[in-house]
């Protein structure tokens, strides 16, 4: 489908990138807090923000970098909705080995209702998230950046 002069691409590996952002990431930072347990209230509610806004703009980052252009609006839904499905599921399996693992014993008293709550709660929060990171604001200094290094590469090939 062509849309806006460009063909739409297949946004399933930018999908991968994202939620592999997320997955390295917040492996990372548990790892740090096994190192610095001291920081775990002041970071860890901030945290979730930035893991997501970066993974956003890696992905983002990535499909600039390989096809030259922004989301179309196909493209960005998409991208945007999968993304959140993607980082809901995520979170629901955290959810579920937290739980089961009993690293938070005071969250199984509540009930099923409060914690469908907090996830739908979690998940339009992410959704937002999602919306910002993966929108043309941030998107255009990444192709300004993408289009003035292949203009670079370009003029060096024909010297």
């Amino acid at each position: 489908m062509e849309i806006d002069g460009a063909e739409s691409v297949n946004v399933w590996p930018y999908v991968g990138y994202y939620i592999l952002t997320v997955t390295v990431a917040t492996i990372a930072f548990a790892v740090f807090l096994v190192f610095v347990p001291s920081m775990a209230e002041s970071l860890g509610k901030a945290s979730g923000f930035a893991i997501n806004l970066a993974s956003t703009m890696f992905a983002s980052s990535k499909f600039i970098r390989h096809n030259g252009r922004l989301f179309n609006r196909e493209e960005y839904w998409k991208i945007v909705s999968f993304s959140t499905l993607a980082a809901c599921l995520f979170s629901a399996i955290q959810g579920f080995l937290v739980l089961e693992g009993g690293a938070r014993p005071e969250l199984s008293s509540l009930p099923p209702s409060a914690l469908v709550g907090i996830m739908l709660f979690a998940g339009l929060l992410t959704f937002v998230l999602n919306i910002l990171g993966y929108s043309s604001r941030f998107g255009k200094s990444f192709l300004k950046a993408e289009l003035e290094r292949r203009a670079r590469t370009d003029a060096a090939t024909f010297r």
